[in-house]
Formats: C-alpha cells, sequence, structure tokens
C-alpha cells in the first residue's frame, strides 16, 4: 500500500489558507497537511519533517516564496511544488525550480486551477471508481443512506452495500472515513457548480 504524501501549504492570508488546507484534506492520498503564514514558520516546519509536496505563495511578509522554494528543494529533492501568486501571469521560473514546479496558480483562479494541477500530480483514487462506484460514491457524499442510495438507484440494498465496500478498499478507508472524503468530495463538487 502506497503511503500518502505530506504537504506543505505556505500563505500569508489565514483564511485562504484554511480553505486551501479544506481542499488539500478532501484528497485521501494527502496523509498530512502542514500550514505556514510566513517563510520563518515554513522552514522551521520543514526541518521537521519531510514532504512531498508544496504550495507556496510567492509573496510573503518576511521573505520571498522563490527562495524559499529554493530551500525546500535543497531539503527536500523529490518535493513537488505548486506556486501561488496574485500575478501568476508575470511569474518566471528560475531555471533551478523548473523540475520541482508542477504549476503556477492565479490567487483569483486558485480552487479550480488547484484541484486540476492536484488531480494531474495525486491522481485521486476515487477518479479510478466504476461509473456506478462514483454514482454511489456521490449519493454517499450527499448523505443518503443504502437503503436511500438502493431506492435512488432501483438496486437492492445488498448491491449497494457491496459497492459501498468496494469502493472503501478502493479508496483505502474505513466507514466513517469513506462517509467523510465522499461529504468533502462532494461539497467541493458543489463548489465547483
Amino acid at each position: 500500500m502506497m503511503r500518502g504524501m505530506n504537504c506543505l501549504l505556505i500563505e500569508d492570508q489565514t483564511i485562504f489558507l484554511d480553505l486551501l488546507a479544506s481542499l488539500l484534506k478532501s484528497f485521501p492520498e494527502i496523509e498530512s497537511v502542514a500550514k505556514a503564514d510566513c517563510v520563518k514558520t515554513a522552514e522551521a516546519i520543514s526541518e521537521r519533517q519531510a514532504f512531498d509536496l508544496a504550495i507556496v505563495d510567492l509573496i510573503l511578509p518576511d521573505g520571498d516564496g522563490c527562495n524559499l522554494a529554493t530551500t525546500l528543494v535543497q531539503r527536500h529533492p523529490q518535493i513537488q511544488l505548486i506556486v501561488l501568486s496574485g500575478s501568476a501571469q508575470e511569474f518566471i521560473c528560475p531555471s533551478h525550480l523548473q523540475h520541482s514546479i508542477r504549476g503556477v496558480i492565479d490567487k483569483a483562479d486558485a480552487f479550480e486551477a488547484l484541484r486540476n494541477c492536484l488531480n494531474s500530480i495525486i491522481k485521486p483514487a476515487h477518479q479510478t471508481l466504476t461509473e456506478r462506484q462514483k454514482e454511489i460514491y456521490a449519493l454517499i457524499g450527499e448523505g443518503k443512506s443504502n437503503k436511500e442510495i438502493a431506492q435512488q438507484l432501483g438496486s437492492a440494498p445488498s448491491t449497494v452495500e457491496t459497492h459501498r465496500k468496494a469502493i472503501a478498499q478502493r479508496l483505502n478507508l474505513s466507514g466513517a472515513e469513506l462517509i467523510r472524503a465522499a461529504a468533502l468530495n462532494q461539497q467541493h463538487q458543489n463548489i465547483k457548480s
């Protein structure tokens, strides 16, 4: 079984930081999300923990996000980076970071663009479900019981339970974790609509 990814999120606007962390936590493949609101905090956290992914704001109150990205790559050579910027179209990627930066996201488009970028990096397990499993996963996310799902789909409750177990196994989640992940996924789908 593959271990989950550890992510470091660096953003100085607290509300945006918390919203982005919520989005990241909706991916079952992400094991942990550490948050920092400045360079100093991010550097301290990255000394104590290894990270697979970092989302870095370019303009931070105590320094430059690009310099921080360089430090993160030096400490964690395999780290993948996503750059956040209020003016992403003006960002020029330094040559020494080209192999690590997987996306540059404009804050104006942050959620949809970040979700797409994360999907390309993480390949969420819920995207590997069959069409019927995706349908059931979405209904679980809406808070429906097996009986309600069975009625809506015209299936037997035992068939829905079999699908539910297969979904939980494929996503490597327990029953309660499955409900939480499905609900978070459904919330993000609703935000997109």
